[in-house]
Parts: C-alpha cells; structure tokens; sequence
C-alpha cells in the first residue's frame, strides 16, 4: 500500500493581511477612551479621598478645641467648698498676698482674677472693639469678626492644706474657701495659709478649708497662627504663676468663635432663652453657653469654591473671594454650666 501523502494547507491571502488604516484608528481610538476614563476616575477618586481626609481632619481640629472649651466652661463659678463669689473678701479687688496686701500681676489688668462675679461673660463681634484693656493685648492679628469668651473657676485639683501642700504653688494665684467665705490669694515659698482658714484637715472629718489654684482664661480667634501668617487660630490669655497672664495657642485652624449665654427666667435651672454678650441683665441666671467654632483648612483646594452662607449665632457673613478655595466646617455644642446658678 502506498503511504498516502499529507499536504500542509496553505493559508489564504485573507488570513495574511493585518488590520486596515480604519481598525487602527478605531481601536486606538476606544483605546484612549478608555485610558481617559480610566485616568478621570482616578482623578476624581484622588479629590474625593483628599476631601474626605481635610474634612476628618478638620472635624479633628473642631473637636479637640471644643473639648478644651467645655471642660473650662462646664466647671465656670466653681470656688471650692462654695460658690458664692459675694463671699469672696477681695471680689473685684487687686490679688493679693496671704496676708492681704496688694501683690503685682503683669500683663493684665489687676482685677483680672478677682472678676469671680462674671465667672462666665465674653464679649461680641458686633462691639467691634478688643475689651480686654492695654495690658491685654491679643497676640498677633485679632480677628474682629469673632467673638471672645472669659472663664474664672477653681482648679479640680485641691491642694493639701497644709505649709507643705501649698509651698509647691508659690506665686501661683489661689482661692482659699470655707462653707461661708473665700480669699483669692498669691502663694508664697512659705506655704502660708491666710489666717482666717484652717491650717489643716480634720483627721476623720470633712475639711473645714479648702485651697485650689484659680484658672482664669480668655479665649479669642486671631487671624494668625504658629502655622503660618494668615492661618488663623484659637488662642486664650491664661493666668499663670508670677502672677501673670500668658498668651498661648490652643489649635490653629479656628477662624471664628461665637458665643450664646442661656438664661434661666423661672427658676427651674435650665435655659428658657439664649443671649449674644453683653445682652444678660446684671444678676442674670446664666446655666448654660452654646459654642460655634469654624474651622479652616491649612490648604487651599483648587477644586473648591465656597460660597456658604454662614449664619449662627448672630454671625451672619460669607468669606470673601480669595478664601473661597479653603475648606471648612462649623462645629457647635450646648454646655451645661454645673455651678449656673441665679447670683
């Protein structure tokens, strides 16, 4: 038998020839479509993850500066084993030592510490003006379109009353308080005790006196910060040893404060109205304080236009055309006042 030939097939012309100039062009064509939106959703995602991480960002900045408002606010009149500053012996005088005479207190005025009847007041923007005197400046550029807020209260700290609790504390501002009165005094490196309050605590019952550091704060927005010039942040003027009144920056970011003051009308110690500075009556109730705080984001973001309208309190304004690429948000919160009493 002869062996039967295999023929190899030979490949037609048609199955030679390669894409026409038409195909070509077609398929690079859809191919760059493709790439085009391959390339804009990245594009698009990128933003979208860089403004989601300005906006944590900011809502981090816009808690932690009201968490440090709140803790100070929250505790505003306390004095101690009482909170009646009528019974303060200096109320609205100069500081003193624990003997009663006149100590200096720099960089403020000398009643700074001893305002314990407006344990908790501010100022407004509408005013227009800084309040806080010549020897209170504000640091760098107040921003005059925010509002301003003072809290006067004892430490939660107490201080062992004895000589040797209270050494530690030399040239600190101290109130020392009974059941029916207080003394703001400037302890000394003896430790001394003012005369009229017990040197010591009961072996086996509750104290008779009561010795705390007094903290006195002043927060405030200025236009700028340690960041940079032009980025504004909150700040605060606080008593410190010396005794003095110290200038520092709690968070830069902040851009505008606003405070509201709520009144009790009826006793019943909850807020029936809230008021802008300057509007409670002397004597007023107040229980409670709602806090704005507008934060802004150290960059601008090219693809963002702000043209909000921000009205709280009684803010009422939109940013002006070269800060309308920054980011923000308002945070706000309602603060119960544990010592808000009527007067």
């Amino acid at each position: 038998m002869s062996a039967v030939r295999r023929l190899r097939p030979v490949p037609c012309a048609h199955s030679r020839r390669g894409l026409s100039l038409a195909e070509l062009l077609i398929a690079l064509t859809i191919g760059l479509l493709l790439l085009g939106g391959t390339i804009s959703v990245y594009l698009k995602s990128r933003d979208a993850h860089a403004a989601m991480e300005t906006t944590a960002r900011l809502q981090e900045v816009g808690r932690y500066a009201l968490a440090v408002i709140e803790s100070d606010v929250r505790m505003s009149g306390f004095l101690g084993l009482m909170s009646r500053p009528e019974l303060v012996t200096n109320l609205g005088g100069p500081v003193t030592d624990p003997a009663g005479a006149p100590a200096a207190l720099r960089g403020c005025t000398e009643t700074w510490a001893t305002d314990l009847a407006r344990h908790l007041h501010g100022w407004d923007h509408a005013d227009g003006a800084w309040p806080l005197g010549e020897p209170c400046r504000p640091s760098g550029r107040w921003k005059a379109s925010s509002d301003g807020l003072i809290v006067r209260r004892a430490s939660a700290e107490r201080i062992a009353q004895s000589a040797a609790g209270l050494r530690e504390f030399n040239r600190h501002v101290l109130i020392v308080s009974s059941r029916t009165a207080g003394q703001v005094f400037v302890g000394d490196a003896a430790g001394t005790i003012p005369a009229d309050y017990a040197q010591s605590d009961p072996a086996d019952a509750a104290p008779l006196a009561d010795t705390r550091r007094l903290l006195v704060n002043a927060y405030y927005v200025s236009a700028d910060s340690s960041e940079a010039r032009g980025h504004p942040s909150l700040r605060r003027k606080r008593l410190v040893a010396g005794p003095a009144v110290q200038d520092e920056e709690i968070m830069p970011g902040v851009e505008d404060l606003q405070v509201q003051y709520g009144l009790d009308t009826d006793g019943d110690a909850s807020a029936d109205r809230y008021v802008n500075a300057g509007e409670p009556e002397p004597g007023a109730a107040i229980v409670s304080a709602r806090i704005w705080l507008r934060i802004r984001a150290a960059d601008r973001d090219v693809s963002w236009q702000d043209t909000n309208r921000y009205a709280y309190a009684n803010q009422d304004e939109r940013v002006a055309p070269d800060e309308r690429q920054f980011r923000r948000i308002v945070v706000s919160r309602t603060i119960t006042l544990r010592n808000g009493r009527n007067p």
